[in-house]
């Protein structure tokens, strides 16, 4: 059994350094910018009534560099920076005009398997794998009938379930938000080559979604019906960018 799993590997290295040989290896490095539709799914309003959601518009901007194994096969990174948060609106209480806006601003990692198809100056592309999302900053604007949530006393201490004390319109958030994010990522598109096997234009749609709780520990409070619901972010938005095949155009 164990000589037949040997060979059986063997074989399998075989067929991709043959596989492997019969295309060209190539590096890959590139600039890219976004323009993304964010979510905050499950608000966390520390127990007080939730607002209507309004849409958020974030740009996203990532350096992405690759290695392609074949025509078809890579794997491909990025560092890049987005925007991202959550409008919300309503009324509540007694209050006729509520407006609440968050701003965040992540550092993303992702690790992307590539895999890309076609003969023509077009290849279809497609990207997934996780990425790994850092907390640069979290701010918000907090404002009901005019006037700002943080000069209103009811909401300068404001008690949550957990008997924890906060200013609601506090403007610096980030302490309520964990620091680090973990999303899965679906990139469809395709390569538009300008100088063929050398220089092309990526356009793409991308789709994230957040797969831990990003509120703090402390702020993993109950909501206004009693009820705790684990925050995520989500979206998606429109790519373009330009890219270099390092020993390409041979």
């Amino acid at each position: 059994m164990k000589s037949r799993t040997i060979i059986t590997v063997l074989l399998l290295c075989f067929a991709v350094s043959t596989l492997t040989a019969q295309k060209e290896k190539k590096f890959d490095i590139g600039l890219q910018a976004g323009y993304n539709n964010t979510w905050i799914i499950n608000q966390n309003n520390y127990g007080l009534p939730e607002l209507d959601y309004d849409s958020y518009w974030g740009l996203a901007y990532n350096l992405q560099v690759g290695y392609n194994f074949t025509n078809e096969l890579g794997l491909f990174t990025e560092i890049g920076i987005s925007n991202q948060g959550q409008k919300y609106k309503g009324n509540m209480n007694q209050y006729d005009v509520v407006k609440r806006e968050i701003n965040m601003s992540y550092l993303n990692i992702p690790v992307f398997f590539k895999f890309s198809y076609g003969e023509s100056v077009a290849r279809f592309k497609l990207l997934v794998g996780p990425q790994f999302c850092f907390l640069q900053k979290a701010e918000q604007t907090y404002v009901l009938d005019g006037t700002d949530a943080v000069d209103i006393p009811a909401f300068q201490d404001w008690e949550m379930s957990n008997h924890k004390k906060v200013n609601i319109g506090q403007k610096d958030i980030k302490e309520r938000y964990n620091s680090m994010d973990v999303a899965l990522v679906l990139d469809l598109g395709a390569d538009i080559f300008l100088i063929e096997d050398m220089l092309y234009l990526s356009v793409a749609a991308r789709f994230y979604y957040g797969l831990t709780d990003i509120n703090a520990t402390d702020y993993q409070v109950k909501n206004h019906d009693g009820n705790y619901e684990p925050s995520h972010n989500g979206g998606g938005g429109f790519y373009l960018g330009i890219h270099y095949v390092i020993g390409g155009g041979n």
